[in-house]
């Protein structure tokens, strides 16, 4: 353990850092708030004794800025006029303990041990709530989020994304229609590579504000502007040692991209307000709804930012290409409703379920999970008439009713033109 005295009576300075390198402690000795700061900044100390009467400035005022500088320091104040409150300021501002002059060194001694047991308890808890965390993580992939379908182009982005995987340090460019599961695939590519242990960060690239890119992205430090009340890390610092995906990559304003370039290229940031670059370890894997080439000829996304994300490309093949892995999808659905519910089984006529094979499913993937749980809730008594074979059109809402019929067109020769215009709308909406 590493202990800074702050005290400006040389005496008990010396005193202090006697007795507790006497019991295996490292210690460093100041006497004003400067010389700590400066101390705080070239070594990692476990705990400060702050005194309360300083020149510069008061030890409070220390104490206050200690907390928000280098919040794993603990503070234990001294003071030798007793007054309660100095004790209530500094306990408020977050000194873990307070120690009247004079004190004995028994008194000292078990100040530092209590603060040493406190910090152990601290990190222990910090690292289980890591496990707990990235537990939790693992196991809504395994169970939420797992990639289902048994066709043969399934199979084949499976492959590629494995193969992908095994290239921890290659970007990679997800194409794919809305609702194919572009997440999945980047969370997949993350889980199957080195990078596992490490931190997943999704970005909606369309919800970041253009005049808050730097900052979101990069981060900033404490001051930088205005609202810059706290440090902010950035997205690239918070996915160090793992993954970044940036979804919607087309939606980023051009000036941006030329930024996240020199990022990818440099592997270095710039928070904003900072002096230096700081080194960032992330894989980047993007994605976009809309087909690169046309991003491109748009003036949407940059040339030489594409050709540096598109290291590996991975096609996620719309759900109307592979109408097979319709029922091992509902399946999927099924059990996942069931958890939620607490039940222990959930189905669904088979013949429902074979006539969704014939539905175009525009939103893909995430409309066939929609409409699963909209057939087990909207069902009359869902849990019984779906196990005993209900009607699919008791079951499915109207609008997504299989094998739905186009309203007539009125006869060819009529020339009411309302009649006409209805039933073209008729026919567009069902």
């Amino acid at each position: 353990m590493t202990v800074l005295i702050l005290e400006d009576d040389a005496r008990l300075r010396s005193e202090l850092a006697e007795f507790l390198r006497g019991r295996n402690l490292s210690v460093l000795e100041t006497d004003r708030p400067s010389a700590a700061h400066l101390e705080l900044a070239g070594a990692v100390v476990d705990v400060a004794l702050i005194d309360v009467r300083l020149p510069e400035y008061d030890g409070l005022r220390f104490l206050g800025e200690l907390r928000e500088r280098h919040p794993d320091t603990e503070a234990i104040v001294m003071s030798g006029h007793g007054d309660m409150d100095d004790v209530i300021e500094a306990l408020r501002l977050g000194a873990f303990d307070y120690l009247r002059k004079p004190f004995t060194p028994a008194e000292i001694e078990a100040a530092i041990i209590r603060t040493g047991r406190y910090m152990e308890a601290s990190r222990d808890r910090s690292r289980l709530g890591r496990v707990c965390a990235a537990l939790r993580d693992r196991l809504a992939v395994e169970e939420g989020t797992r990639i289902v379908g048994p066709s043969a182009p399934m199979r084949g982005l499976l492959d590629v994304v494995d193969r992908a995987a095994a290239h921890s340090e290659s970007p990679v460019l997800i194409v794919g229609e809305s609702g194919t599961g572009k997440e999945l695939v980047a969370r997949r590519i993350h889980e199957a590579s080195a990078r596992a242990d490490g931190p997943f960060v999704a970005v909606n690239c369309a919800a970041v504000s253009g005049e808050l890119f730097e900052s979101e992205f990069f981060g900033h430090v404490r001051g930088a502007f205005t609202d810059a009340k706290t440090e902010r890390p950035g997205f690239f610092r918070r996915a160090h040692g793992g993954t970044l995906f940036l979804d919607e990559i087309g939606e980023l304003e051009l000036a941006h991209q030329s930024k996240l370039l020199r990022v990818i290229e440099d592997g270095k940031v710039r928070r904003v307000g900072a002096d230096n670059e700081e080194r960032v370890d992330v894989r980047i894997v993007t994605a976009t709804n809309r087909r690169p080439d046309e991003l491109v000829s748009g003036n949407a996304l940059r040339r030489d930012l594409y050709y540096r994300l598109a290291v590996i490309e991975v096609l996620v093949p719309p759900l109307r290409e592979r109408p097979q892995d319709i029922p091992a999808l509902v399946e999927h659905f099924l059990e996942l409703l069931a958890r939620s519910m607490g039940r222990s089984q959930l189905t669904l006529p088979a013949e429902w379920v074979d006539a969704l094979r014939t539905l175009p499913f525009p939103g893909n993937v995430r409309e066939l999970r929609n409409l699963v749980e909209r057939a087990v809730i909207l069902g009359p008594e869902p849990a019984r008439s779906l196990a005993a074979g209900a009607p699919s059109q008791d079951i499915v809402p109207r609008p997504f009713e299989a094998g739905a019929r186009a309203t007539a067109p009125p006869a060819a020769n009529s020339l009411d033109l309302a009649k006409l215009e209805a039933a073209a709308v008729r026919t567009a909406l069902e």
